[in-house]
């Protein structure tokens, strides 16, 4: 008997738990027009669309800076090259050593390309001479020549179209 007491006891708290007092009920939407009206005005709702736009904008820029621009690879040593549109990622020397660079390469997917950065001790020249890569065989659209810590790479890079 004293469980039976307990359990409906126990099932009357937890149902007026649940349930609302007046003044909450009157606090609380009701429909797709009291929401909108409850949360907020129309001037609010116009500057969070903008601001989602913007945010949208914002990371596609982010996106385009992610892609790169041209990738280039040679051998004799193993190395490798990602021209990004603010900087370049240069790993040479099978991987063994690395370079990241912050530089505007947005031209680098011209047909005739060339920079040097004196005190990085670097040259980069890239033209539109079609290139066979050593390693795979592969036809690329462009030669590119490395010189770094005056050591040169040479090798073939592709226009990035993905």
């Amino acid at each position: 008997m004293k469980n039976i007491v307990a359990c409906s006891l126990l099932i009357i708290a937890l149902v007026s738990c649940n349930t609302p007092n007046s003044s909450e009920q009157e606090s609380i939407p009701r429909g797709k027009p009291d929401v909108l009206t409850a949360s907020a005005n129309d001037d609010s709702i116009k500057a969070n669309e903008k601001k989602d736009e913007l945010s949208r904008k914002e990371n596609s820029r982010s996106a385009d800076k992610a892609k790169p621009l041209l990738i280039a690879r040679g051998s004799e040593p193993g190395w490798y090259a990602e021209f990004f549109i603010d900087h370049l990622r240069l790993l040479i020397d099978n991987g063994t050593d690395s370079l990241i660079l912050e530089k505007d390469f947005s031209g680098v997917d011209n047909d005739l390309y060339s920079t040097t950065i004196a005190e990085k001790n670097i040259a980069i020249s890239i033209n539109d001479k079609t290139c066979t890569e050593e390693g795979s065989g592969e036809k690329r659209e462009r030669s590119i020549s490395i010189k770094y810590n005056n050591k040169s790479y040479k090798g073939c890079a592709t226009i990035n179209t993905k």
